[in-house]
């Protein structure tokens, strides 16, 4: 099967040429997303950037075979994404993508890992409570995104359900056209059936990043991930789910940028 991955190159500048990053996007969306703001960020520091497409996201996307697909796929799809590339990288997952990587981390070794606004280890029902309590019809909307598509959900939920309010519009205008359905199947793994069960080895570089402002995410699932795999936490004051998007996503970058100096 092809993967859909994208790439930028480290710049020509950087006098150091420093790890390869393969991010991992969230549920609902494809690549691309990291790709405004980013992944120009991190070229720009010395790092192949690469972004895969999970399978049935985006170019792969089918809406009916979408469903049938689980997490153990989207593991998949980060081995061959690897295997492509063809050097080891550092592994930054988002959201979903962040639990993808948890359990790609049970079998197998990066240089390290970034779980950026991460479904905690316990599964994504922390997560639908804290978006069902506070902000009910968000929760009813993306239910029914899952059922029906995107076009359910207007362009002023999405902003509220992804980035902080003082964030311009633009900023969400330039990804609105990825946002679409997601897998049934893969939705019900993070609930109870694939979730991980594996900490993180002893040693092994990984961070917890998240903000505590999401939406999606409480700052207590950040806590239950840091703790379960011994990760470094940082958490950002007034950071939303969506990161790369928000017009704070410069001090995330750069938190992430200084986590891996540290640490790799």
């Amino acid at each position: 099967m092809s993967i859909n991955l994208i790439t930028l190159k480290a710049n020509d500048s950087c006098d150091v040429k420093r790890s390869p990053l393969l991010f991992i996007h969230g549920s609902f969306c494809s690549a691309p997303i990291w790709r405004h703001r980013f992944m120009p960020f991190f070229a720009s520091h010395g790092h192949d950037c690469h972004a895969v497409s999970l399978s049935g996201h985006g170019e792969n996307a089918d809406n009916w075979a979408l469903h049938l697909l689980g997490l153990n796929d989207y593991v998949k799809d980060i081995c061959n994404a690897i295997e492509e590339i063809g050097e080891p990288c550092v592994l930054i997952g988002h959201s979903l993508g962040g639990m993808v990587l948890q359990k790609y981390i049970e079998d197998h070794t990066c240089l390290g890992a970034i779980l950026l606004n991460s479904l905690p280890p316990s599964g994504a029902f922390s997560s639908s409570v804290h978006l069902m309590s506070n902000s009910p019809d968000l929760f009813m909307s993306l239910n029914q995104v899952m059922m029906f598509g995107p076009d359910v959900m207007n362009f002023d939920m999405l902003k509220r359900l992804l980035v902080s309010e003082d964030t311009h519009p633009a900023s969400l205008a330039e990804v609105h056209g990825l946002f679409q359905a997601e897998s049934l199947r893969a939705i019900t793994d993070v609930t109870l059936f694939d979730i991980p069960r594996k900490r993180a080895r002893e040693g092994f570089p990984i961070a917890v990043i998240g903000g505590d402002k999401d939406t999606m995410i409480p700052v207590a699932a950040l806590r239950e991930t840091a703790a379960f795999h011994g990760a470094d936490l940082e958490i950002i004051p007034g950071a939303p789910h969506a990161v790369m998007l928000d017009r704070r996503w410069k001090m995330v970058a750069e938190r992430i940028r200084s986590w891996m100096l540290r640490n790799l």
